[in-house]
């Protein structure tokens, strides 16, 4: 009897060849896809911040039609009445991802010669609608007319939140004439007087670039208007403001995490308790995986409906694999330690296992939100 039991206890602490390799194929296979997760994760979001600014830019830029997929004439037209304009922005009221708008105070101003055209009275928010209006001043010397209106606006913007919450944003007032075609009416942006007020502030966001901008704005429609022929194009002279937005250092970011966090760091800590103690050891890893699902819900209320996989969607569905693949490493050590009696060999598959899924999960973590950041 007592040659059998040493003859036991011996192969309890015996890690034979064949074992250690397959604990090394385990150890690979994590490495693996912890890489490959890292690798088209964060590439899918450097296509996107990459895209991003392209699309900002094109926005900004008036050689480039919306969508960037049509040029819009641009050569002033002759016998149009140049208008100069401007707008000064006095308070960003609100922002609002999941609404989709954003309310904003501004001072609009025009100054033009001659009769046959009056923006001052028939100007319009495109995107937008006007709250309230207030002519502020107004100025006529000979043929030179001038108006000050101070405008507060609803402007609707459907957010890319694909990077979210390390988003980056370009909100525009785009302000046309209606009444005049650009033919008409060419708008000539004021760049020295417009602006943002220093009091400007969004929280959570950090303002980094603004710019102003005359751009042609083409209608694929004729709006029904007889005197124009089928198939005509209705374009319009539109000033442009933009004010370039992301989001401030990694507060925000890490209020939104830390939780999820946590709770992977206590779903791998149960790789140091006794894989027979399964109140413990498994009870660990469910609790951190009901903690994850719960700032899962709370993240995604944060954001539109819009069916779009955002970077926070992301970090925490990485957090559930994680914590997933745990719970089935712990059954698999459960297996070796109480079914085969490999207890030596059952210790050191939860050693190799915490450092892949440490190191792993603290690198994925990080190139995630590099990749996302401009």
């Amino acid at each position: 009897m007592s040659g059998e039991h040493n003859r036991q206890v011996d192969e309890s602490d015996i890690v034979t060849p064949a074992e250690r390799r397959n604990i090394w194929i385990w150890a690979i296979m994590l490495v693996v896809l912890f890489a490959a997760a890292a690798v088209l994760t964060a590439g899918a979001l450097y296509k996107n911040k990459i895209a991003s600014i392209e699309r900002h830019s094109d926005r900004m830029n008036p050689e480039v039609g919306e969508g960037g997929t049509k040029p819009p004439p641009t050569a002033p037209p002759a016998g149009a009445n140049p208008v100069r304009a401007g707008i000064y922005v006095d308070r960003i009221i609100d922002l609002s991802v999941k609404e989709a708008s954003w309310p904003v105070d501004f001072y609009l101003w025009f100054r033009w010669n001659g009769t046959g055209v009056d923006p001052g009275e028939n100007f319009q928010i495109v995107d937008g609608s006007i709250e309230s209006k207030e002519k502020l001043d107004e100025y006529t010397s000979g043929d030179e007319r001038y108006v000050l209106h101070r405008v507060v606006a609803r402007i609707t913007k459907f957010f890319d939140v694909s990077r979210f919450p390390r988003d980056d944003h370009v909100l525009t007032i785009n302000i046309e004439s209606p009444a005049s075609e650009r033919r008409e009416l060419l708008f000539v942006a004021d760049k020295e007087s417009s602006g943002l007020s220093s009091r400007v502030r969004i929280p959570g966001y950090s303002i980094y670039q603004q710019a102003v901008i005359e751009k042609p704005h083409a209608y694929s429609s004729t709006h029904g208007d007889p005197r124009l022929a089928a198939g005509t194009e209705k374009v319009q002279s539109q000033l442009r403001m933009g004010v370039w937005i992301h989001r401030q250092g990694s507060g925000f970011y890490m209020k939104m995490f830390v939780a999820l966090y946590v709770a992977v760091g206590v779903a791998l800590i149960a790789f140091f308790i006794k894989p027979t103690d399964v109140d413990p050891r498994f009870g660990l890893g469910v609790g951190a995986l009901g903690a994850v699902l719960v700032n899962t819900y709370v993240t995604s209320s944060l954001v539109p409906d819009t069916g779009v996989m955002t970077l926070a969607d992301i970090v925490n569905h990485v957090g559930i694999v994680t914590i997933f693949l745990s719970l089935m490493e712990s059954a698999i050590s459960l297996y070796l330690y109480e079914r085969r009696g490999k207890k030596l060999l059952s210790r050191l598959f939860d050693k190799v296992s915490f450092v892949i899924f440490f190191a792993g999960y603290l690198v994925i973590n990080l190139v995630l939100p590099w990749a996302a950041t401009l």
